[in-house]
């Protein structure tokens, strides 16, 4: 008992592993609300500070982002139902110690609140990509845009450039039929 003690307060006992794993997906819950915020709050911040967040995210080009993408997700659905499944085997407590009753309600809520993290980050990574690429899109769209009206203006400027040429093609007929 002592030992196991002296493992635990040093780190070392059993379900540090596990520990580590909920608290690096906590972490992850926290980082994607944060972005997801700043994602979603981009369309609302002004030009000067929207060019150069543009101009990074058109530059960025993450490799292999779509199987790192997969895999976070697998991961996190794997998460989630062991978690479910470790809540509904301490959710029927069959001893009549009250102790054991408390360490299952433990295990079980600890277990639950687990999922609830594991459920919200796999929701909020969803959300993020989304949106990500909702924002990739747009940024093609207006790049597409910006293209085509530059391509009219000089389409424009070419028909105004014919059109000055026709008249003065008239005048100098004109010209010539006068002095002729």
């Amino acid at each position: 008992g002592v030992l196991l003690a002296e493992k635990r307060a040093r780190g070392k006992g059993p379900g540090q592993e596990g520990r580590m794993l909920w608290l690096g997906v906590y972490y992850l819950l926290i980082a994607e609300t944060v972005g997801c915020l700043l994602l979603i709050s981009l369309g609302h911040m002004p030009l000067f500070i929207q060019r150069p967040i543009r101009k990074a995210i058109t530059n960025l080009h993450i490799p292999k982002s779509q199987e790192v993408g997969v895999a976070i997700i697998v991961v996190l659905i794997a998460l989630f139902a062991e978690s479910v499944r470790k809540g509904l085997k301490h959710s029927h407590v069959h001893t009549d110690d009250f102790k054991d009753k408390l360490l299952h309600d433990i295990k079980r809520l600890r277990n639950e609140r687990n999922s609830y993290i594991a459920f919200g980050c796999l929701f909020l990574f969803l959300v993020c990509s989304q949106v990500w690429i909702l924002i990739k899109r747009g940024i093609r769209a207006e790049d597409e845009r910006e293209a085509l009206e530059r391509k009219h203006g000089v389409l424009l400027k070419q028909v105004k450039n014919n059109s000055d040429q026709a008249g003065l093609v008239e005048v100098a007929k004109g010209l010539k039929e006068a002095g002729g």
